[in-house]
């Protein structure tokens, strides 16, 4: 299962991408098994979804910032 923290989910994502990076440079001209391209497409628009979900609190950043 994914983490919900969108930082956890991204750290679990980054590594499993690494993981799936050296599957696939060791594979060199070998078909990759389905499921992992569909595991990886499946945690990046999760992750996509939840950062275009998570408000902008830059503005609110900047203005503490600034009193």
């Amino acid at each position: 299962a994914w983490p919900n923290d969108l930082r956890e989910h991204a750290k679990y994502l980054s590594d499993y991408l690494r993981k799936a990076l050296v599957c696939i440079d060791s594979a060199e001209n070998q078909p990759m098994p389905m499921s992992l391209i569909k595991t990886i497409i499946t945690a990046m628009s999760i992750l996509i979804t939840k950062f275009r979900n998570t408000p902008d609190v830059s503005a609110a950043m900047e203005a503490l910032i600034i009193t």
